[in-house]
């Protein structure tokens, strides 16, 4: 019988093999940035995706509307969300540079005591605000401003530990069951490769 850690441990390898699959689809296959995006429900908009590298990949560039890993993070005060924005479902996302890959939540997507949880739980993670030293965060700096996403930098080699990060925020801080389906979106920032458009692992 499976246990809930054996699914847990299952799961995790599950998305660090996807993670290295995108650091060879970005260095071997199209040599650009690419994404990929891991959401709980199958977004409307798979078949036509509109690309542009930003800080909040899938708000401001999927949807209709719109370094080593480093030390213990410092939550400092969240980024105030505008009023009108409206909560949407649950995801996390990664982007893959030429020398590292990073975890990235937009402020719409976890709640602040979340993020205090987050901080508290896992080394490593950051305002993308309060690091202007990163290149993506100085040439999508008004995206970072408008989204304020929490991040955090892996090297390539480090996709376990950011496995681990990801089942952390799925499993311990939102709760979702260890066997909750997700939907996969993933692309080149810059070329026209689109390698899945809404694929449903679990």
């Amino acid at each position: 019988m499976t246990t809930y850690l054996d699914e847990k441990r299952r799961r995790i390898g599950q998305f660090a093999e996807y993670l290295r699959l995108m650091g060879l689809r970005a260095h071997k296959l199209v040599k650009d940035n690419c994404f990929i995006i891991f959401d709980e429900t199958s977004p409307e908009d798979a078949e036509s995706p509109k690309l542009k590298e930003s800080a909040a990949i899938k708000v401001d560039s999927l949807t209709a509307s719109g370094s080593a890993s480093g030390g213990p993070g410092e939550a400092g005060a969240a980024p105030k969300r505008e009023k009108h924005r409206k909560r949407r479902s649950r995801y996390i996302q990664f982007a893959f540079m030429r020398d590292c890959f990073y975890l990235e939540l937009p402020n719409n997507a976890v709640f602040p005591q979340e993020v205090e949880q987050i901080f508290r739980c896992r080394q490593g993670f950051y305002w993308a605000k309060s690091r202007p030293d990163l290149r993506w965060v100085r040439s999508n700096w008004e995206d970072i401003v408008m989204w304020g996403p929490l991040q955090k930098v892996y090297l390539y080699r480090d996709e376990e530990s950011a496995a681990e990060d990801m089942a952390f925020i799925l499993f311990q801080i939102w709760h979702f069951p260890v066997d909750s389906p997700l939907f996969v979106k993933a692309a080149s920032f810059h070329t026209n490769h689109r390698f899945e458009f809404g694929r449903r692992i679990a």
